[in-house]
């Protein structure tokens, strides 16, 4: 089970070992397939580019190593979790400052969106995208 990939869309990848031994193979709507076998120990495991580089027992452990992989290839990792500071989106740590306003493009709004699974037509128009972000931001008024 992903517990937290890269905002970026990097290939940096924490898992929770929830299937030790299995295989998992995912194929993305861009029909790119990415393979990655579960460790047959450990609790947790952190893959990048589809290639486990560290197992641990402990979570403090896996953050910090999932964190100071995003910083060595200069991917915002945005630290430890904080509850009530960041929320998860489709396994990213997401910052208020971050979601998308009237100042983005489209495209962006929708770089957003497909990193963290957020589901939308394409032929939405930007405003209509802006609504269905503003359904899953935390920090918006309503």
């Amino acid at each position: 089970m992903i517990i937290r990939r890269s905002s970026e869309g990097y290939n940096v990848i924490l898992y929770r070992n929830t299937t030790p031994g299995a295989t998992r193979t995912r194929t993305y709507s861009n029909s790119t397939v990415e393979e990655i076998t579960y460790p047959t120990s450990y609790k947790y495991f952190i893959a990048i580019d589809n290639e486990v580089k560290k197992r641990t027992n402990n979570w403090e452990t896996a953050e910090n190593f999932y964190i100071d992989e995003c910083e060595k290839k200069g991917y915002t990792s945005h630290g430890r979790a904080i509850i009530g500071a960041h929320i998860m989106l489709g396994s990213i740590i997401t910052l208020e400052s971050e979601f998308p306003t009237s100042s983005n493009t489209k495209t962006q709004i929708q770089e957003f969106m497909n990193l963290r699974n957020i589901k939308y037509n394409s032929s939405d128009t930007k405003a209509e995208l802006l609504a269905i972000v503003d359904i899953v931001n935390p920090w918006k008024a309503t």
